[in-house]
């Protein structure tokens, strides 16, 4: 079977100009769908949602046993064993994240893994619902020489 003169270099030139018909209905398809979209922005909501307030009584005597790269943060249930507990810590001068949700009755947590090095600080949150809490204040370690990194 003989092929036309210059029928194998046409090949590649229609896999081509398919390929850029593809891309360019793409790059439409795209456009109207940008351009569909409303830029007004949605309503604000009718009702405030409220979050979750400060209320109740924190957590007292709050204090931190360093053992290096533990750190055992210890308290004072305000409560009669009646609510959870949240420690909050972190790198002293940084934003605290939650670490650990401890069982009511509980009034200790171990955080293992620390650079002894560092410097961290801690907080306490006593749970007394999902829409009340109330926070300790803060405690942090002392490691003289420290430096952060």
């Amino acid at each position: 079977a003989a092929r036309p003169a210059g029928g194998r270099g046409r090949a590649p030139v229609v896999i081509a100009a398919a390929a850029a018909v593809v891309a360019a209905v793409s790059a439409t398809v795209t456009a109207v769908m940008v351009l569909r979209d409303d830029p007004t922005p949605p309503p604000p909501p009718t009702a405030p949602t409220a979050g979750p307030v400060v209320d109740g009584e924190p957590p007292t005597g709050v204090r931190v046993r360093d053992d290096g790269t533990a750190i055992t943060v210890t308290w004072e249930d305000p409560s009669p064993g009646t609510v959870p507990f949240i420690v909050a810590g972190g790198r002293a001068g940084q934003q605290l994240r939650a670490m650990a949700t401890i069982n009511p009755g509980e009034t200790s947590h171990t955080v293992n893994g620390l650079n002894p090095r560092l410097n961290y600080c801690f907080t306490v949150l006593a749970v007394y619902s999902t829409e009340r809490y109330a926070t300790s204040g803060q405690v942090c370690t002392d490691r003289s020489g420290s430096t952060p990194d």
